[in-house]
């Protein structure tokens, strides 16, 4: 089959340019993402009730809410937490469920309860978020002006603007899928009686409200016959202006009057839940989230070309971005193109001192971009995007490309030396070796592929990169078969007789090493055995004493800062303490940006604060500055604000945001066994006490502060005041009497009853009436009383019912867990369960261990397969764990940690050693018996000697820089880097000296 296709180099290279030309034009074609499309399997349900308490939110609606999509079928979990006015619903689903069905089954099961909701309640919002629905970067809309918006209405117009103008012109990019906003304000329309004028007339606010409502209502349309016609007539009696408000006619007495001239009417902005600033000033964040099949840099210049253009024709504004996550993308891609140029710089330099020939250069320069473009036209059909970790697979593959073709390349200069002409060296060279290239490629597949059976996201996760390593690898592998002993020969058509070419010193030198180390292992066996056996037993303290974490560490220069006052503020205040912290760090940073109380971003869960709470993403100028700003910004807010709580963390890149495990170490969740719900504050405080005093630190109780109003029943019978007057009287002197809706061009505009009084609310009970059924007035303070009350901030639900989360973070608290049960033991009304990293991590390591053990299995069967023997497998399986153990000896001793990055190290560790030994292993079986067996040894590694330090080399040389340059993209790649260095620095060592030793032991009496 290979004579057959070496015979036909034009039908090759045409093949081959036809698959360059469909790879460069289906390159184009394949969407750029940061991650994989993967469907998360969490539904969320958002609550809007503002004028319910926590308490309240807890027990009715979101209990009944809770209750109804316990029903959703494949639901695996469910938490639900509620806060002030709003409460939220956490669905989690098994990995796999079809979560459009689950979407569709989550709204009716709400359609079906809406009309036992509260009817003032808007209908609970249903969001299902997914890998792509993470924002690729936010942008910040704001005033250039010095300081912030000196009125309500620029900011209202701006608002406007962003809402109306903007957001669309973003979306009407075709690879925008959503503009998701928050910090808009909007406005409201305020009616304020004149008192004086009001009571003269003998009129109350309540007959105010009754008059408004009935001017406001749609009286509908009708239809008049006209002799053969028919026509549509519609009344317009309903209120669009503030003009049309002020109009109002009403009739006192004899006297007919205009609502303006007993009340004034005027536009205010509507009291917003959260605020969003830019450095400091007043703006409205829009993140963005591109379509699923848009490509991310494509996105992101037709964004920066937009941005340019708005910036000038709207001078007054500014448009900056920030939280930027197209950062790792850009990273992966930098590293893609460093590999690829490292790899044939070094591949030059290692043909250079080893092989004394300029020509196997070109091959390999051709092979590696046909490889990497068929590759992308494999990528096009499989519907699989460019992304961080698929690209992360292409970098893996890289090193295979370029080993195979310098081993059939040395293979066929073997044969020519041997006297084979150029024809049959290619032919033999190449068949000679692609049986053991095949069996590595499936060997390093059988490492891979298992992971994809992991449960969850890093089994979705995986299955991209699994799949992008596999294509690469058997590209590789063709191209090796059929694209490299084309070349070959072409390239040496006019040398048809082979000269010999003297070996040079390189090779002369690593000849002699060879020969040196090979030596002395026959000569002292047991001794070598013996320091083999130690080295192996070496990885069992290593894997002990390793530090173990996700992503690798890495230079951070994003604050996340989270704040929670521990006192009922207004959003005002908040804003102006969060402000006058900052003011005081003299560290100059690039920006920051603040979301005060609660954000109105449909698919960011995690900035719902309360209106006490605020959330900061500060951007310092350097990564070296993060630590000092860190403790700086810290000791500051201590030290101005001692009661407040501040907690500082690095803003999470798009890997934290979609993987991250967000639990405590362990939770431990208490609730009452009388009633199945949150215990009642008195027996948690008393619980918090009992913990501390046995050295277990945790969270505090967190409280909210509140006013809660009494009606006297019994004084408001004897002064014949109905409750409904009360209660809307109050709401008027609150600026709350909701009276309905203006009807505005582009949406409902809502219309309340107010009162100019800037009283207290202990003054205006004291100094306002009610008027009764009788038409006196009658003092406040007579009727209502009320009381300051100290409640929990948040509740929390689970399929079983309520309970409070007690989150403990120590490393060491496995035994401690029995600790935490005796405390709670204390308490018999009080019942407990546990949950966190701890046990989620345990779950994973033992689910990794059984993927480790079938990946061990396949590639044990795999090997047998191929070397017809029970025992030449195990000698390429220890190979492997002594090269783990130097890369897992050479993490621990450089300081870093067990990892994504460095497995991922370990991965391509695994291919390299592999494929070295299964090629030395099958060039012994064949010369074994017709040599001795140490000379068969020996010559079979010199044979192998030139492509294995030919491929040493180049991984090495091309991985050292990254052990000596700084950025993002370096910090990535150390670990990887150090695995594959220290696996392949023992791994060397391993080929030269311990396979051999195996071998000879294995054959040495079957031989005799």
């Amino acid at each position: 089959m290979v004579k057959y296709i070496i015979q036909r180099p034009v039908a090759v290279l045409v093949s081959t340019f036809a698959l360059l030309c469909l790879g460069v034009y289906t390159f184009n074609k394949i969407p750029v993402s940061l991650l994989p499309e993967i469907d998360v399997p969490e539904i969320t349900v958002q609550i809007q009730q503002p004028s319910q308490s926590a308490r309240d939110i807890h027990s009715y609606t979101l209990r009944m809410v809770k209750n109804q999509l316990q029903q959703v079928s494949h639901l695996s979990d469910l938490e639900a937490k509620a806060q002030n006015g709003m409460g939220t619903i956490k669905l989690k689903f098994g990995f796999g469920t079809r979560l459009d069905l689950a979407f569709i089954e989550v709204n009716e099961k709400i359609d079906a309860i809406v009309g036992r909701l509260p009817k003032d309640m808007p209908r609970p919002r249903v969001v299902k978020a997914g890998a792509s629905d993470i924002p690729v970067f936010n942008i910040n809309v704001f005033e250039k002006k010095n300081n912030s918006f000196q009125s309500n209405s620029d900011f209202l117009a701006l608002s406007d603007f962003c809402n109306h103008i903007l957001r669309r012109r973003i979306e009407q990019l075709p690879e925008v899928g959503l503009v998701d906003i928050t910090g808009t304000s909007s406005q409201q329309v305020i009616i304020l009686p004149e008192i004086a004028k009001i009571q003269s007339l003998g009129i109350n606010e309540n007959m105010l409200a009754m008059l408004l409502q009935k001017e406001n209502q749609a009286l509908g349309n009708l239809t008049v016959k006209d002799g053969q016609y028919m026509y549509n007539i519609r009344f317009s009696d309903v209120l669009k202006s503030k003009e049309d408000i002020e109009n109002i006619y009403l009739k006192i007495g004899q006297r007919i009057l205009k609502l303006k001239e007993i009340a004034t009417v005027k536009w205010v902005e509507k009291p917003a839940k959260g605020y969003s600033y830019f450095n400091g000033k007043r703006c409205v964040s829009m993140a963005i989230i591109k379509q699923s099949d848009a490509q991310l840099l494509e996105l992101r210049k037709q964004l920066n070309s937009l941005t340019l253009k708005l910036g000038q024709e709207y001078p007054q504004l500014s448009f900056s971005i920030s939280q930027d996550q197209t950062e790792l993308l850009d990273v992966a891609i930098n590293n893609l193109i460093a590999n690829l140029i490292f790899g044939a710089l070094c591949t030059f330099l290692m043909v250079f001192f080893f092989m004394n020939e300029l020509k196997t250069p070109f091959v390999i320069g051709i092979v590696i971009p046909v490889a990497l473009l068929a590759t992308f036209l494999a990528f096009y059909f499989l519907k699989i995007s460019i992304n961080i970790v698929s690209l992360a697979g292409l970098v893996l593959g890289m090193g295979e490309i370029i080993d195979s073709a310098i081993i059939v390349i040395e293979n066929i200069e073997q044969k020519r030396e041997e006297g084979y002409n150029l024809l049959d060296a290619c032919t033999e060279g190449t068949e000679e070796v692609i049986k053991p290239l095949f069996t590595s490629i499936l060997t390093n597949s059988a490492v891979f592929l298992p992971l994809i059976f992991l449960s969850g996201l890093a089994g979705a996760l995986f299955y991209d990169q699994a799949l992008s390593v596999t294509l690469a690898l058997f590209i590789s592998l063709f191209c090796s078969y059929t694209l490299v002993p084309v070349l070959y020969r072409l390239f040496h058509l006019k040398q048809p007789v082979f000269q010999q070419k003297a070996a040079t010193r390189t090779m002369l030198w690593a000849v002699k090493v060879y020969d040196i180390l090979f030596d002395f292992a026959f000569r002292f066996k047991k001794t070598m055995l013996l320091f083999f056996v130690v080295l192996l037993l070496g990885l069992v303290p290593t894997l002990h004493f390793i530090s173990k974490q996700g992503m690798p560490s890495i230079s951070r220069d994003e604050l996340q800062i989270n704040i929670d006052w521990n006192e009922a503020l207004t959003l005002e205040e908040n804003q102006k303490r969060t402000q006058s912290i900052l003011n005081k760090i003299h560290q100059p940073y690039q920006y920051v940006v603040s979301y005060i109380g609660w954000q109105d971003f449909i698919l960011n869960r995690e900035l719902q604060n309360n209106t006490n709470e605020a959330t900061l993403f500060l951007k310092v100028m350097h990564s070296a500055d993060y630590k000092y700003f860190e403790k700086n910004f810290q000791e500051t807010f201590r030290k101005e604000y001692p009661i407040a709580n501040i907690e500082t963390k690095p803003s999470k890149n798009i890997f934290e945001q979609l993987f991250g495990n967000q639990e405590a170490e362990i939770t431990m969740k208490v609730f009452d066994k009388n009633t199945n719900d949150v215990p009642s504050v008195v027996q948690l405080q008393s619980l918090q006490t009992d913990l501390k005093q046995h050295q277990l630190t945790t969270n505090a109780v967190p409280f909210h502060k509140g006013i809660v109003l009494h009606f006297n029943k019994e004084k408001m019978v004897l002064y014949q005041v109905a409750e409904n007057d009360l209660m809307l009287k109050l709401k008027t002197l609150l600026n709350d009497n909701f009276v309905g809706n203006l009807s505005g061009q582009t949406n409902q505009v809502p219309m309340l009853l107010g009162n100019n009084n800037t009283l207290t609310f202990e003054n205006i009970l004291a100094t306002q009436t009610v008027k009764n059924t009788q038409g006196q007035d009658v003092m406040l303070n007579e009727m209502v009383e009320f009381s300051i009350q100290n409640d929990l901030k948040t509740f929390f639900q689970n399929k079983e019912g309520g309970y409070f989360a007690f989150d403990f973070g120590e490393k060491n608290i496995s035994e401690k867990v029995s600790l935490m049960n005796q405390t709670v033991a204390r308490f018999p009304e009080l019942g407990v369960s546990f949950s966190g990293k701890f046990f989620t991590n345990k779950a994973l390591t033992n689910e990794l261990l059984m993927v480790l053990l079938v990946a061990i299995a396949l590639l044990y069967f795999i090997l047998t397969a191929q070397f017809e023997s029970l025992l030449q497998p195990l000698i390429v399986m220890l190979t492997i764990a002594f090269g783990i153990t130097g890369a897992l000896m050479t993490l621990w001793l450089a300081g870093n940690s067990l990892n994504i990055m460095s497995g991922i190290g370990l991965i391509v560790l695994i291919g390299i050693l592999d494929n070295d030994s299964i090629l030395k292993i099958d060039t012994m079986n064949k010369s074994r018996n017709q040599l001795d067996l140490v000379l068969a040894i020996k010559n079979s590694g010199k044979k192998r000697l030139k492509s294995q330090l030919m491929t040493f080399l180049t991984t090495i040389l091309g991985l050292l820089p990254v052990l000596f340059s700084g950025g993002l993209g370096s910090e990535l790649q150390q670990p990887l880097a150090l695995s594959v260095i220290g696996g392949m620095c023992v791994g060397l060592l391993i080929s030269i000296t311990f396979i051999p030793l195996i071998y000879w032991f294995i054959y040495a009496r079957k031989v005799g």
